[in-house]
């Protein structure tokens, strides 16, 4: 299975959702930004960085991408069983956001909209949906994740998020809801990709 993480805008969460859901899977992940974090957290037998050509042959792999689709990731992009695309719920990210999806979708049509960090019942995640409605794009899968400490953890722990959650205690009660949400993500990609 190949997933494919991306957004044009920075900090919307790709890096530490790619990093748990490779975990998840037991994948490596190729990453476009020299820069990454991951390489603090990876061994060079789970990690790719490259900004060039990147491989698109791979299997089982996660592809953590920002910036810009360049033309390495449009191979990519185009033969990935998923793409996930994350973001903050604030009206900057949206924006920039929907010009992912509207760049994305001539190339690929099996996206997750994962609007990250929600708080529940919070006013501007419902006015993400009028807006999605708006641009005809409330088809696509829809996967919050609500805000947690969890997703850096998943950093310093080295364990999913549903590994931690499972430990009990503190952990165990505070994480339930992120692992929950996690696990609909899980549930999503796999039904994706029987669909595909």
């Amino acid at each position: 299975m190949r997933i494919s993480i991306m957004n044009f805008k920075g900090g919307q969460g790709k890096t530490s959702i790619a990093l748990n859901l490779a975990y998840t899977f037991d994948f490596g992940i190729v990453a476009n930004e020299t820069y990454t974090v991951l390489k603090n957290y990876l061994d060079t037998d789970h990690l790719l960085i490259t900004n060039e050509t990147i491989p698109n042959n791979l299997d089982d792999v996660i592809y953590d991408f920002g910036g810009g689709i360049t033309k390495y990731m449009i191979p990519v992009l185009k033969k990935s069983d998923i793409i996930i695309i994350p973001f903050l719920v604030e009206q900057a990210d949206v924006q920039v956001t929907l010009e992912a999806i509207n760049s994305v979708l001539p190339l690929n049509k099996n996206i997750i909209l994962v609007p990250n960090k929600i708080k529940e019942e919070e006013q501007s995640y419902k006015a993400l949906l009028d807006t999605l409605k708006a641009f005809s794009l409330d088809h696509l899968p829809l996967c919050p994740l609500r805000g947690s400490t969890a997703l850096q953890n998943v950093f310093t722990e080295h364990k999913t998020v549903a590994q931690m959650q499972a430990v009990g205690g503190l952990n165990g009660f505070n994480y339930r809801k992120i692992a929950n949400d996690f696990n609909n993500l899980i549930n999503l990609i796999n039904t994706s990709k029987k669909d595909k």
